[in-house]
């Protein structure tokens, strides 16, 4: 019984290492590339809050300071996507 136990029990675990049909192993990432990704969702959320904020604000002086923060934002992206 238990050698019928250790052969279900090493299957199981190679059936949890290898992919199935159809699936692909997950490619590993650069510490880097994780952190440039990080940051390019930060800056995306940032600017959809800010294009947002920018619908309902009414002072002008309020309204350039968000223009102002979207060009930085932009700059970053860019920035970040010519960094490879």
């Amino acid at each position: 019984m238990a050698r019928g136990w250790e052969s279900k029990d090493v299957e199981s675990q190679q059936s949890v290492l290898s992919p199935g049909p159809g699936k692909r192993l997950r490619r590993d990432v650069s510490t880097t590339d994780r952190e440039r990704s990080n940051r390019r969702e930060l800056l995306l959320l940032d600017r959809a809050r800010l294009t947002n904020e920018l619908t309902t604000a009414r002072n002008e002086r309020f309204r350039l300071q968000i223009h102002a923060e979207l060009s930085f934002i932009d700059r970053q992206l860019a920035k970040l996507s010519t960094e490879v």
